[in-house]
């Protein structure tokens, strides 16, 4: 459960998505939620803060790709990391609007 603290400081809305996520040459992982800042990827591997990691996903199984480059903003010790992305292309950032709107 997020803390209403939390999610105050959040500039833009979130959305429960589990799709795969491939990052860096760690593999397929599962994202938790995605907003058009960041988002929250399920994983016990560890990463320290501010880690620079290569991101490819998709927002449904059928459509194309999304790459971007992301930080690690915070850690939650064997449950996952929060993601900035740093380099999201101007249209990859308004279909993650639309996907996080629709939802």
């Amino acid at each position: 459960m997020r803390s209403e603290k939390g999610s105050e400081r959040r500039k833009y809305k979130r959305v429960t998505i589990i799709q795969e996520i491939f990052f860096g040459d760690r593999g397929v992982r599962k994202m938790d939620d995605i907003s058009e800042e960041g988002m929250f990827i399920a994983t016990s591997d560890v990463f320290m803060k501010g880690s620079l990691l290569d991101l490819k996903f998709r927002l449904f199984n059928d459509d194309q790709p999304i790459t971007v480059k992301a930080e690690v903003r915070y850690v939650q010790d064997g449950v996952g990391m929060g993601m900035r992305f740093t380099n999201l292309k101007a249209e990859d950032r308004e279909r993650i609007k639309k996907f996080v709107e629709r939802f």
